[in-house]
């Protein structure tokens, strides 16, 4: 029987190594991947938003980078907006990959979450760690040879027809190094899309109650809504101050004249509300804006009735009752208004009983 020699050793290494890389770091089911360390799910955990994340890397973030979602900027509490999601636990636990070394001989199979865990004990990943050892020094001279200038002379070395295993490894290290980076440059995107929602957010809490709403593409939006009378669009939620009452408007088909479009308002639940007067007491603007002209501009201004339910205290996301004009533009006039397929109206609420609104 022959031994196996130095290069025979460091093949197998080189190849168990890319085995392993690719059962434990390889492809991760998009629903099983947490959106922070972008690995398997561990003790996973369901936010209220619907988003799931590792038990350990949402509270960790809830925690240093300010209690938001980071996939889509919710507001998030961790002690009532995060349940352990049990159903997914089990999905990953009754998975089955096996050992990255059983070519080498180990027949264990485990799910992917246990399998680390079980790789950092492998009787054969330690016997072929000592394999490696012996030949740590050829490697590291192979290694220092890659970044040896050419031959002068522009002779070819006609003996590296192929990569010798101490390529593989290097090639197998800078590989690894190109998803540690691609997966930095993922957390950084991610991070600036929340920065870029907070900074949206800012502007809606500091508009002082005038939101400029732009429909862009109107003309589907309006085609959606005469084929289906229920449809409804909204706009982002506003502030009537940084500390005021949160407002967001609503356009839809009229339900008492389907040749009208309707522009109405309703008052959003906020963080704000405890500390406000309560029925809301103030004057509603409501312009849509012509292009080239302001004096074509369709204004109506009204005030806030008391005995109305719209200007309760919400209860819920937003007041089930709307306020406003449910027969505000007739739909053949729309065309008049519009500019690139856009529809500008500018929404403009003003509180009366607030000493600082």
């Amino acid at each position: 029987m022959e031994t196996p020699n130095n290069a025979t050793i460091s093949a197998k290494i080189a190849e168990e190594s890319v085995t392993c890389d690719e059962s434990i770091k390889g492809y991760v089911e998009p629903r099983f991947e947490c959106p922070i360390c972008l690995t398997w799910l561990r003790d996973p955990v369901l936010t209220t938003c619907g988003h799931k994340f590792c038990s350990q890397c949402i509270y960790t973030w809830l925690e240093k980078e300010g209690a938001c979602c980071p996939v889509d900027s919710r507001p998030l509490k961790s002690g009532s907006d995060l349940f352990r999601d049990l159903y997914t636990s089990r999905e990953i636990s009754q998975k089955r990959t096996t050992c990255p070394y059983r070519q080498f001989g180990c027949q264990v199979e485990l799910s992917p979450v246990d399998m680390e865990t079980h790789i950092s004990q492998c009787t054969y990943r330690r016997n072929l760690l000592e394999s490696q050892v012996q030949n740590t020094n050829n490697a590291m001279s192979a290694e220092s040879k890659l970044w040896d200038p050419p031959p002068k002379n522009g002779t070819q070395i006609t003996d590296r027809e192929e990569p010798s295993p101490d390529w593989q490894q290097l090639l197998k290290n800078l590989y690894e190094r190109i998803v540690v980076l691609e997966q930095e440059n993922r957390e950084l995107s991610i991070t600036v899309s929340n920065q870029k929602n907070q900074l949206a957010i800012m502007c809606l809490r500091n508009c002082n109650g005038v939101y400029i709403w732009r429909l862009k593409s109107f003309q589907e939006k309006l085609t959606a809504m005469i084929n289906d009378p229920l449809k409804m669009f909204y706009s982002p939620g506003f502030y009537t101050s940084q500390n005021g009452y949160k407002i967001c408007a609503r356009i839809n088909i009229s339900s008492k004249n389907s040749n009208y479009l309707s522009l109405l308002l309703h008052i959003m639940k906020s963080e704000n509300d405890d500390a406000l007067d309560w029925p809301f007491n103030g004057t509603m603007y409501f312009v849509l804006v012509h292009p080239q002209d302001t004096e074509k501009n369709i204004c109506e201004i009204t005030s806030s009735r008391p005995d109305l339910e719209a200007f309760r205290k919400p209860t819920c996301e937003l007041n089930k009752r709307s306020f406003g004009y449910t027969e505000f533009v007739h739909v053949c006039d729309i065309s008049n208004f519009l500019q690139h397929d856009s529809l500008i109206f500018r929404i403009e609420v003003r509180a009366h009983n607030l000493r600082y609104s």
